[in-house]
């Protein structure tokens, strides 16, 4: 999809959100709380979790073992042009934790991202 169509729609559906009367998706992210999960209480196994915040999605696959993330894939992701947001699965995996700064210029794709690994790591508990 180029830029140009990008904007267009992203202009169109917030137009209809706030005339709706609704927030706005940069409001719904910015309010968006990623919970840190314990590890330790997270059993072995590979969990899938999505969050979708139009218009961004993202759905992981991440996969635990003895309480630590091994992995985390990113299955789908769907952003604006030029963001780097898929940065933040080696920072997770690194610090074990969901308490890790956002992809400079991709923060909204971050905390969305943060939290489908959040969703994931919910179902292991």
């Amino acid at each position: 999809m180029g830029r140009t169509r990008f904007v267009r729609i992203l202009l169109a559906c917030t137009a209809a959100v706030v005339l709706a009367g609704g927030c706005t998706f940069v409001e719904k992210i910015e309010q968006l709380a990623i919970d840190d999960i314990d590890l330790t209480a997270v059993r072995d196994g590979e969990y899938t979790g999505t969050v979708r915040i139009l218009p961004v999605t993202a759905k992981v696959r991440v996969a635990v073992k003895d309480g630590a993330i091994t992995g985390i894939d990113l299955v789908r992701h769907f952003h604006g042009p030029d963001h780097g947001a898929e940065q933040i699965l080696g920072r997770v995996i690194e610090a074990q934790s969901l308490r890790v700064d956002a992809v400079s210029g991709s923060t909204y794709s971050s905390k969305v991202v943060l939290k489908a690994i959040e969703s994931a790591l919910q179902k292991g508990r």
